[in-house]
């Protein structure tokens, strides 16, 4: 048997005004998800614990069937696996984002979606200036970088995603708690290690937003997972842009496979994420891929976009991955990992629609792919991690 994940980040959500009160996924033409829903086993999961923050992070670790009560110790050090970036004891690992900020407020999370090749000569600015013994940056992709802390003392942390908290006074959202002043005054350094930059002198010409801040969040300490094959017996790999998706992967003993032209954003390649994804199901059990561009559109406010990536991976990813059925054993689930917000463009509490159709799946729920069809759906997993046995099984 063959199993292959599918998630669609961000892609539910609640119902949109200027849709006529229907959300994305009612209003997106996804004949390939509606089939898979009608014909297969249709439900919600619950992918974020109560009292844990709806990110993407937690949810996602439920999704491929670890419990985030348990495993869970911050994003930094997810994403530092995919870097390779080797955490001793001591050191913590920190999420960092160049933004745009006006000096009051944060104006855009992702500094304009700035370039890999431009990141990475402020990241080196930053280390020149800023990086020492204790702190060190790390490249990551486009906006999405990593710092490093060194330090016994422990961290008691409130930190913000910076997408989630967008046109807010910069006062209202700094980290707070124990050890927040290190964040705050390496946050507030970068403004001048930035300000003046060649890279942000060139963006501000060609009328773009400047990474003229970075952001600290998600702090967290190397973590022990068990290996996915050890758990679930099978031999997984992942096809992903996103570091802190590969560097889960990577965590629980998974093959990161490289796709050439896939970005983390709307303008990916959809339809080599789904060519490399199906040739790797040629050498490993189960293959997970995994899709940004919906919860990227959700935090931009933009339903059109937000609407045609749900109808990409539909038509470019789970199409093709339904069509290796005719040939091969195979089991699909399909899911958001946590609702986004396309008008409040952040993440949100609640459950998602999930479906596991394929070989062995005897459910036909006669319903399409969307969160009120699910609703109906008596199939509710309260613990988003189990939904892993379910598929692995066929059965709820």
């Amino acid at each position: 048997m063959k199993y292959c994940i599918v998630i669609l980040d961000g892609a539910a959500d609640l119902p949109v005004a200027r849709l006529g009160g229907r959300t994305p996924l009612e209003v997106a033409r996804i004949p390939n998800l509606d089939r898979a829903a009608q014909e297969g086993l249709l439900g919600r999961a619950r992918t974020v614990p109560s009292r844990m923050p709806p990110a993407s992070d937690v949810a996602i670790m439920s999704v491929i069937g670890y419990d985030p009560r348990k495993y869970y110790t911050g994003r930094g050090p997810l994403e530092a696996a995919d870097m390779g970036v080797e955490l001793a004891e001591d050191d913590w690992a920190v999420r960092c984002n160049l933004v745009t900020t006006d000096g009051e407020r944060l104006v855009d999370f992702s500094a304009g979606h700035i370039t890999t090749a431009e990141s990475e000569l402020l990241i080196e600015g930053l280390n020149e200036r800023l990086g020492g013994p204790d702190v060190r940056f790390y490249m990551g992709t486009g906006y999405r970088h990593l710092m490093v802390f060194s330090g016994s003392e422990p961290l008691s942390l409130t930190t913000l995603p910076p997408h989630d908290v967008m046109g807010q006074r910069l006062v209202d959202i700094l980290p707070r708690g124990k050890g927040s002043e290190i964040l705050i005054d390496l946050m507030k350094a970068s403004t001048e290690v930035l300000a003046g930059h060649e890279v942000n002198s060139v963006r501000r010409d060609l009328q773009k937003n400047p990474a003229n801040m970075i952001w600290l969040w998600g702090e967290g300490k190397r973590p022990e997972m068990e290996p996915f094959e050890q758990k679930y017996h099978c031999r997984g790999a992942a096809v992903s842009a996103v570091n802190l998706v590969r560097g889960m992967a990577r965590t629980i003993g998974w093959d990161v496979i490289e796709v050439p032209g896939i970005t983390g954003y709307t303008d990916t390649d959809y339809g080599a994420k789904a060519r490399y994804g199906i040739d790797a199901l040629g050498s490993h059990d189960l293959v997970l891929v995994h899709v940004e561009a919906p919860d990227e559109a959700s935090h931009e406010g933009d339903h059109k976009a937000k609407i045609h990536a749900i109808e990409q991976v539909d038509r470019e990813i789970v199409g093709p991955v339904m069509a290796v059925a005719g040939s091969v054993e195979l089991r699909l689930l399909a899911m958001p990992d946590h609702p986004t917000s396309v008008e409040k463009g952040r993440h949100l509490r609640g459950m998602v629609p999930f479906v596991i159709w394929g070989a062995g799946v005897e459910a036909r729920s006669g319903l399409s792919f969307c969160e009120g069809a699910a609703a109906e759906s008596k199939i509710v997993q309260k613990a988003g991690h189990k939904l892993m046995g379910t598929l692995i099984c066929g059965r709820p």
